[in-house]
């Protein structure tokens, strides 16, 4: 009897987190785990800050049609710098004797391929959330006001995210040009 391939073997999303947590740490054993808390807290626990007021002041979100546009196109924007991120990977896989001064650029490339992943992820999830969103609400309302802090906490989380890649963009940079 054939093995039956779970849904995480397919879509590969726990592998997808599992990198993107690794990036939040260089450091081994108790001051790595202090890292990675402190980076879990960033990326979830403010997002949730930023979303709990719209649950007690219960906003609706209008214009769904103009932010589902502008989610996808983002979203996409998100796949083409991943394969850019696939690119420069093979670049200095190959030419990586020529940066041999670059430092840990490796490193930092690999991050920044498992931050936008992730990123793509998050993008793609919130894109989703939009269409399902919409598909149930009339189109001449706005959303339901229940819709909102969720559609806060996933975009505060991916702007975090985006911060985060934008750093390491700028990292990579660093040790390319000095």
């Amino acid at each position: 009897m054939a093995k039956v391939i779970g849904l995480d073997q397919r879509l590969g999303l726990r592998t997808v987190l599992q990198d993107h947590v690794e990036t939040w740490s260089l450091r081994a054993g108790s001051e790595g785990v202090h890292d990675r808390r402190s980076a879990a807290l960033w990326y979830y626990l403010t997002p949730t800050a930023l979303a709990v007021p719209f649950l007690y002041w219960k906003v609706s979100v209008n214009g769904v049609g103009q932010i589902l546009s502008g989610v996808a196109v983002f979203t996409a924007l998100l796949f083409g710098l991943l394969v850019l991120m696939f690119n420069t990977g093979i670049a200095l896989r190959k030419d990586g004797a020529s940066l041999a001064n670059a430092h840990d650029l490796r490193r930092v490339i690999t991050d920044i391929r498992a931050n936008v992943t992730y990123a793509a992820v998050v993008a793609l999830l919130l894109a989703v959330l939009v269409v399902v969103a919409a598909a149930g609400t009339p189109s001449t309302k706005a959303l339901p006001w229940g819709w909102t802090p969720a559609l806060v906490w996933i975009s505060a989380h991916l702007v975090l995210n985006l911060l985060t890649i934008l750093r390491r963009l700028r990292t990579a940079f660093n040790y390319i040009t000095r």
